[in-house]
Order: structure tokens, then C-alpha cells, then sequence
């Protein structure tokens, strides 16, 4: 369906588009304003008001609660923008002013009323997207036009809006309007040929009569096109039933084509990454389709130089990410029990591959990497050639931006002391040698060989099984073409499901019903989304092109990917977009809640499914008075009334949804009453009694209520309610778990804190806050939450424009379940691998994104509690390095850029940890 949504305000002012486009974004009346009126005015997308008559409504509502009437000019302007934009609010081309890249051509689309305006402002050669869908919608108003039916007519030319779509003609079909198909669009619709129709004769046992029944079975037989079914079956099987069983069968058994995948689609990914334009050719060469003959220059050009470090640790994560942990190795033995040292590939193999090449190196063989036959020299400590060797095999991590490079004045003695130079001819020195081991900055992100030549810390210690940690799914047990999954509350500590492989040469695999984003092949910078099914990755759908990857902030341009200053706040450049941290910078920080709202809590739900404590923090956060409700989103029953059908039944499903477009955000779903109580497809849930039943409709068979959709959890209490951080009241703690939320305080929520630095009680005597799970510890007090709580903690920032244009293209209401916190959250527990920690999280008063890592043990030992703040540290750098293992999933490759929140809790007061990686890896240059 292809509606823009009303988008009046984009979430807060943190996430800031870039200004570039702002200049088309925001009506030029806004400069006549200043304060707040500016601010608001500012967020108002003039592509939107062009296109929708209800956004110039609740644009004018919205002004007037922000800009005074004494603003003459400015309400002048304002009625003269928007009595030009309803002049020619029927022109279909003002959808398609969205995917206009240069800004000029953007806003005079906005307000124009024919393609014939665009010419002084519009060059088609710069805009193939927006001149295109220009073109489809013209032709589809030509086309569609002699369609009588209201609802035919919009699915008519929703085909020229969206072509090529899984759906095409069957769609058109499914909504009743097989016999109201104009000529023209069956030029336009997708014909798709069936590789082998016979596999749906099973839908011909639904036929109602012999003559149908005869039909399809013979159509099914010598058909080889969708197309050629359906006109068979119209004429012997009328009437055309959509949900009649037979016609149920044809349209949605049809499955498409898995996608031809690159040889890698990780690695392909990480082509952008490259510095110089022969490196990234050679790159996309090498993970497309031509690894034999590329790979080898790719890696003597390319991997090996200091230039292109940011590409090496790219493909690097795609084969082999750092996680935690070493054990079991011999030769290696003292890098074992190193429990939170990052590592790439600690692995038996690893270990044999090192003691090899000590051996190799002690004969005279050439040391990987360096192209020179070294002879070890006869005064080189054994112990320091084994811990080289053992390094440079089982790669150990920099916990800072996960590089594995050795650091300089660890390779300089080296080379010294290790090195036989008698034996060395030409110009090679250790300063040249060292080159191409370690980075060229002595200040950069390195690992030492110093700590691995000596026994860990730990060895003496003797760890109580109750207080280790275990990483399951370190090196993937399962299947080749499944992927491990922890389940700390199953009978097993982990679970093999099946999954989909990135390409032929990829190590990378996503989990049935995942949503992934694949390079295009015909255009760099652009993207595919597709599911993963048990058939391969399918329902594919072409993202927009990002054509704009600098950022405009303070009359400079910052490259894309950059890390920067604006005054004391960290920010990121990407792809357009800046988003920054939202510290105040001063001194000293005082306490408040955003846009300076009073700390009361009467709360309102928002219809992005978000509950907000005030209608304050609801209009700061961009939503009109029309768009929320009074009460807790949970509060409210969904179900009441019936919105399902007479054979469904309505059972409560809490969503929130992240794309600023997706609202209403849905909150139940329709189970049908004669559902299959065997399928698991819906996963085990818990009934309000405790009684774990394995899929939904197994619970609504057995007369129950839902609890919440998880196994009956373990290790939480069943007291209740409680309070959520998130604002939300719970039945228990158990169910605050399964919605990955974390208990702010037992009773109703009956207030909100100021945000500050400091982990401490901020809501005063009105609430009790629990004791912690340790007295002293490392932890944080959420945004907006009343109550510190131990865990890893970091805020997380995302592109809401990609969201808008993931969610955009998805046809499917459960499909929109991808665009939300909780699919979100799902996938990034995914890349926790201790078993002991599990990853909860919530939307910030701010908008923004704020994750919990904490241990599943209720009173967790030291290792367990620093192992779960090393997988925050862990999350926060892949985030940071744009790592495959978060860019290729759906939706995380929206998110920007993340930053550490924890601190130290203890009795005495709170003090801020200092993070070297800020420090490190960001830069200022507005200085």
C-alpha cells in the first residue's frame, strides 16, 4: 500500500538530518522564527506537507502550540507555504519528492503541481530514482484511470509504485479484482515463471466442483507462468474467493526465487571501507564473483598496508570476530583462562598452526606478512618466539576498536632481540620490518605481547563452576548451515536453528525469518533486503540509493563514517546523518528530563507503541495531541474492541515500532480459532498461571490467558506488579524479562527520573529502590528510570531514515515486527556469547536506543558481572566499526553509532569510569 504516512516531526533534535537536505526538508518560514517555534518549525519535512493534506493540519495545530501570533512575517510565510502546497495537492507526482537527492529539487517538487516545474530545478541524469518513480506514477494514473473499483484502482497502481514485488498480478488478484485487470498493466506486472507448478497440486483437493477440479490439475501440469494459472483456474473455478480454500492455495503457495547471493555478501560489504578506489575495485572483484584472481593482489596491495586498516578489520570480523575466551590450547598454554581477553581464533587448530610456525621461524622460514627470510638468533628467549608465534595464530584483540596489530615497541624488541641481522641483506631495518606488523602511530589500538609471556593472573585462582562463565557458541557446534543460539532457560544451554549462508565463500549465517541487507550488483552504495527462508533468501526488495554520504554541520562538510566533536558531544557521520551524544556541556550537569519537561508522571501512550511519562516528553519527542492517548500503552487493551475477524481470535502482542512512519504500531495479532496447536512457529509462551504451553495457539486451546511469549522463565520473581524501566507495569519480573525490560522498583510506576551521569536513586522517597545484586558494582541508572541497577549499559543511536525506507518497502504486516525494539533487541542478543549474560533494553525519553547487558544469575559472581560489561564494551566497538556482523542483519545495520553509560555503583558515591575508547577512537575537528 502505498501511503506516506504522516511524519510530522522527527524524533529528537539528537539524531539531526543532515543539514544539506534540511535546507529541502524544512520550510524556508522557519529562519523567521527563533527558540523553540524555530526548533519545532525546523522538524516539519516539507516533502510531507506537500504530499498529505492531514500533515498541513497538524503542522498548523502544532505551530500554534510553540510560535506566538506576534510572529507576523513568520505566519505570513507559513499560510503562503501552505496555501501553495494545497494549490496542487493532486498532483501524484508530490509522492515521489522523497527520493529527490539534490535539495533544490527537492523542495521546488514539494510545492509544484507538474513535471514541467521541475525543469530549472530537476536534472533527470542526477535523480534516476525520483524521475522514475515520476514516470511510473504518470502512467499509472493513464493506465488505472478506467478502473471503476476504488480499492482496484489503488492496488492498480500500486504495481507501477512498487513493480517487480513478489506479489504483482496475484496481489491485484487476492484483493477481488481479477476481472477488473486493464491491458496495460499486465505489460508492467511481474509475469513470473514457476519452476515446478506440480509441487501445488495439493491445492487442486480444495477445487468445489469436477470441472475446476479437472482444470487444475491440468493447468498445474503444463503451466509456466503464474499468469497462465490464474486466467485457467478464473474460467472453470468463478467465483473468485480470495479466502476460499482453493484460491487461499494458488495465491500464496507460489514461493520466489531464492536470490543469487555474491561469493560473500559480508565481506562484499566492507568494500566501502576502503581508502583508495583500487583497493575498493579489487575488493568488490574479489567477494562478487572473481576471488581467484583478485584475492592475491587484493591481499599484497591492500590488507597488508597501515593505509587500509579500517577494510582488514572489516573482513577480518566477516571470517572470524573477536569474542571472548581462551582455553584448551597446549603449546599456547599461557594464553588460556584469559576469560574476558578478546580473541579472533583460539582454536586447536590455531595452537598447532603456532607451533608449527615457531618451528618454521627457529629453521630460518619467512615470517607471515613480512616477505623476508628471518633467522632467529641464537639469543632469542624460547618463551618470546613461542608467545610471537602464538600471537600473530590465535590473534588476540584490542578491546578498543578490536584491532589485532602488534604493538611497535613490543615488535621493535622483537626484532632486536630475536632477529639474526647477520643474516639479512638490503635496505630492511627493524623500523621497516615492524611496518607491516604493526600499526605506524606508536598511540594506536595494538596488542602487547608482554602479558602473554608471562602465566595469567588467574591461574592460581581455582573458579567454582557456579562462578564461571561458558561460551557455548564460541565455534559454532552446530550443522554446517545453522547457527547456535543461547537459551538460558531451555533444557539445553544453547540450540542449533537452521539459517541462511551470506554467499558460497561466507562464514557468515542468519537464522531462519531474519531480515538481511545484500550489496546490489548492478550499483555501488545501494542495498537489497531479503528473508531468510527454508529455501535461501527470498522476498527481496531494493532499498533506495544513498547518494550523499557527507555530512553539512557548521558550514563545513564531514566525510562520512568520521567521528567528531561539536562542542563537548562525541557525534558520527553517516551516511548523511550526524547523531551525537546529548551531554550538556558545562562543569557541572544538572539533572532534567529533554526539553526541560517537569518530572511528573502522568503518562501517555504514544501510537508508536511507546509509553511516555508526560504529554510533555511526547510532544518534545515530535508526536501531536491526535497521535497519543492518556495511560500506559500497557493499560490499554488492544483487543477491546475485536479489531480480528469473526474466526480469529485477538490476543495482546506489545510492539515498539522504531520506524517514525510505522504508526499505528500494531499491538495484538489475529490467531485463527481452527490454528494448529502443534505448530511451534509462534514459539513457547507462559500463561498468567505459570504453565508454559509450546506455541499460542496450544495456550488458547487450553483456555488460557497469555502471561507473556517466552518459556516460564527461571531465577525471576513472580511478585508483582512491578515497574519497568521503560515505564511500563508488569504482572511479575518474569514478565519484564521476556519483553526484555528490567525492573525499576516493585509496585505501579508512579514516576520518572531526572537523566544524569550518575547511577544513584532519582525519584526521591516516593519509591523504594531494590537493594543490588552486588553493593558495589558497575552499573547505571536508566534514562528516565528511578532506580540504579547493576549491568553493562550504552546508548545506542539509529538512522530512522533507514528504518523509514526498510519499513517502506515491506508488504507484509508481520514483516513490520523487523522494525521494531524487540527485533532489534533479539539480534543484538545474538552477538552476546557468554551464556551468563542476556541483553535488555528500551527507547529513551531522548529517542534513542538504551541496552542493558546483565547476568542471568541472580547473585553473579565477579567474573560473571565483568564479563557482562566486556560484551556491552564488545557490542559498543562492533557497533562503532560498523562491524558485518551488525551491518548485514535488519535492523541493525541502522544503527549509527553507540557510547559506554555505565559506572561504578558503590556506598561511598558514585564515580564516573573513564572510557579510554572515546577517547581513542573519536576526534574533534570543530575545535
Amino acid at each position: 500500500m502505498l501511503v506516506i504516512n504522516v511524519l510530522m516531526i522527527a524524533l529528537p533534535v539528537i539524531v539531526i538530518a543532515n543539514p544539506f537536505f534540511d535546507a529541502a526538508q524544512e520550510m524556508s518560514c522557519c529562519s523567521l522564527a527563533a527558540g523553540s517555534c524555530r526548533s519545532v518549525c525546523s522538524k516539519i519535512p516539507l516533502v510531507v506537507l506537500g504530499a498529505e493534506a492531514e500533515a498541513r493540519d497538524n503542522a498548523t495545530r502544532h505551530l500554534l502550540e510553540f510560535c506566538s501570533d506576534e510572529l507576523t512575517n513568520f505566519w505570513s510565510c507559513v499560510n503562503t507555504t501552505l496555501k501553495e502546497a494545497k494549490k496542487n495537492e493532486n498532483w501524484t507526482g508530490r509522492r515521489c519528492c522523497h527520493l529527490a537527492q539534490n535539495p533544490t529539487c527537492r523542495s521546488t517538487c514539494a510545492l509544484s503541481g507538474s513535471k514541467s516545474n521541475l525543469s530549472d530545478s530537476c536534472r533527470p541524469s542526477d535523480e534516476p530514482e525520483f524521475f522514475s518513480c515520476l514516470e511510473r506514477r504518470e502512467e499509472a494514473e493513464r493506465c488505472c484511470s478506467t478502473v471503476s473499483n476504488d480499492t482496484c484502482r489503488a492496488v492498480c497502481k500500486d504495481l507501477f509504485h512498487k513493480p517487480g514485488k513478489q506479489s504483482s498480478l496475484k496481489l491485484y488478484s487476492s484483493k477481488g479484482c481479477f476481472h477488473q485487470i486493464p491491458p496495460c498493466l499486465k505489460s508492467v506486472a511481474e509475469v513470473r515463471h514457476v519452476d515446478d507448478p506440480k509441487q501445488y497440486l495439493h491445492c487442486c483437493d480444495e477445487a468445489t466442483n469436477a470441472a475446476c477440479l479437472e482444470t487444475c490439475r491440468k493447468i498445474l501440469q503444463t503451466a509456466t507462468t503464474d499468469q497462465d494459472i490464474l486466467d485457467a483456474l478464473a474460467e472453470k473455478c468463478s467465483p473468485i474467493l480470495p479466502h476460499s480454500p482453493l484460491w487461499s492455495c494458488v495465491l500464496k503457495s507460489t514461493p520466489t526465487k531464492p536470490m543469487r547471493l555474491p561469493l560473500d555478501a559480508g565481506k562484499l560489504a566492507c568494500c566501502s571501507r576502503a581508502n583508495r578506489p583500487s583497493c575498493q575495485n579489487l575488493c568488490w572483484r574479489a567477494f562478487q564473483a572473481d576471488w581467484e584472481s583478485a584475492w592475491l593482489q587484493l591481499d599484497a596491495e591492500c590488507l597488508s598496508s597501515n593505509l587500509e586498516s579500517e577494510l582488514r578489520r572489516c573482513l577480518e570480523e566477516a571470517d572470524n570476530s573477536c569474542e571472548m575466551g581462551c582455553s584448551g590450547l597446549s603449546y599456547c598454554a599461557r594464553f588460556n583462562d584469559r576469560s574476558t581477553t578478546l580473541f579472533r581464533s583460539c582454536t586447536a587448530a590455531a595452537d598447532d598452526a603456532a607451533k608449527w610456525e615457531a618451528d618454521h621461524w627457529a629453521r630460518g622460514g619467512i615470517i607471515r606478512g613480512l616477505g623476508v627470510a628471518l633467522r632467529v638468533a641464537s639469543t632469542c628467549p624460547a618463551e618470546t618466539l613461542r608467545a610471537a608465534a602464538c600471537l600473530l595464530q590465535l590473534r588476540p584483540c584490542d578491546m578498543r576498536i578490536h584491532e589485532t596489530r602488534l604493538c611497535r615497541d613490543d615488535c621493535l624488541e622483537l626484532m632486536a632481540s630475536c632477529v639474526d641481522w647477520s643474516t639479512i641483506t638490503g635496505p630492511h631495518t627493524a623500523s621497516t620490518l615492524c611496518s607491516k606488523l604493526s600499526s605506524g602511530r606508536p598511540d594506536s589500538p595494538c596488542v602487547s605481547l608482554k602479558p602473554f609471556l608471562e602465566d595469567p593472573r588467574d591461574d592460581n585462582n581455582v573458579i567454582h563452576p557456579d562462578d564461571d562463565i561458558t561460551t557455548p557458541c564460541r565455534n559454532n557446534p552446530c550443522p554446517q548451515g545453522q547457527i547456535c543460539l543461547l537459551t538460558p532457560n531451555g533444557p539445553k544451554v544453547y540450540r542449533c536453528v537452521p539459517g541462511c549462508s551470506l554467499g558460497e565463500m561466507s562464514k557468515q549465517v542468519v537464522p531462519l525469518s531474519s531480515w538481511v541487507q545484500i550489496p546490489r550488483y548492478d550499483q555501488h552504495r545501494c542495498l537489497r533486503i531479503c528473508q531468510c527462508t527454508l529455501h535461501g533468501l527470498e522476498k527481496c526488495r531494493t532499498l533506495n540509493c544513498i547518494n550523499f554520504d557527507l555530512c553539512w554541520v557548521q558550514n563545513r562538510f564531514i566525510p562520512p563514517r568520521s567521528n567528531f566533536y561539536l562542542e563537548c558531544n562525541p557525534c558520527r557521520c553517516f551516511e548523511g546523518e550526524v547523531t551525537c551524544s546529548r551531554k550538556t556541556c558545562g562543569e557541572i550537569k544538572i539533572p532534567s528530563l529533554p526539553c526541560d519537561c517537569p518530572a511528573h508522571y502522568v503518562p501517555v501512550c504514544g501510537r508508536s507503541g511507546y509509553t511516555f511519562a508526560s504529554a510533555c516528553l511526547a510532544k518534545c519527542a515530535g508526536f501531536t495531541a491526535n497521535e497519543v492517548d492518556f495511560g500506559r500503552c500497557s493499560s490499554r487493551d488492544p483487543c477491546t474492541p475485536n479489531p480480528c475477524e469473526g474466526t480469529d481470535k485477538c490476543v495482546r502482542k506489545r510492539r515498539v515500532c522504531l520506524s517514525p512512519i510505522h504508526k499505528p504500531c500494531r499491538q495484538y495479532e489475529c490467531v485463527p480459532i481452527d490454528c494448529d496447536p502443534r505448530d511451534e512457529a509462534s514459539g513457547p509462551v507462559c500463561d498468567k498461571d505459570n504453565r508454559q504451553h509450546h506455541s499460542i495457539c496450544a495456550m488458547i486451546r487450553a483456555g488460557a490467558s497469555l502471561g507473556y511469549r517466552s518459556p516460564c522463565l527461571k531465577g525471576c520473581s513472580l511478585r508483582g506488579p512491578v515497574c519497568g524501566i521503560d515505564g511500563e507495569i508488569y504482572i511479575n519480573e518474569c514478565a519484564a524479562w521476556a519483553e526484555k525490560s528490567v525492573v525499576d522498583y516493585y509496585g505501579p510506576c508512579v514516576a520518572v527520573g531526572l537523566i544524569g551521569d550518575q547511577a544513584k536513586p532519582r525519584c526521591g522517597d516516593i519509591v523504594q529502590c531494590p537493594s543490588l545484586s552486588e553493593s558495589h558494582c558497575i552499573g547505571v541508572t536508566p534514562p528516565g528510570a528511578c532506580c540504579p541497577v547493576c549491568a553493562g549499559a550504552a546508548r545506542l543511536f539509529y538512522s530512522k531514515k533507514q528504518l523509514d525506507r526498510i519499513y517502506y518497502v515491506m508488504d507484509e504486516e508481520a514483516d513490520k515486527d523487523f522494525v521494531t525494539l524487540d527485533a532489534l533487541l533479539t539480534a543484538l542478543g545474538r552477538q552476546v556469547q557468554v551464556a551468563q549474560c542476556t541483553i535488555r533494553g528500551m527507547v529513551t525519553p531522548e529517542g534513542d536506543i538504551f541496552i542493558l547487558v546483565q547476568s542471568v544469575i541472580e547473585k553473579p559472581s565477579g567474573l560473571q558481572s565483568r564479563a557482562c560489561i566486556a560484551e556491552t564494551e564488545k557490542l559498543v566497538v562492533r557497533i562503532m566499526e560498523r562491524s558485518p556482523k551488525i551491518a548485514a542483519e535488519v535492523p541493525l545495520g541502522s544503527l549509527t553509532r553507540a557510547e559506554l553509560a555505565h559506572t561504578h555503583i558503590s556506598g561511598a558515591g558514585v564515580h564516573r569510569v573513564l572510557f579510554s575508547i572515546s577517547c581513542t577512537i573519536l576526534f574533534s575537528i570543530l575545535a
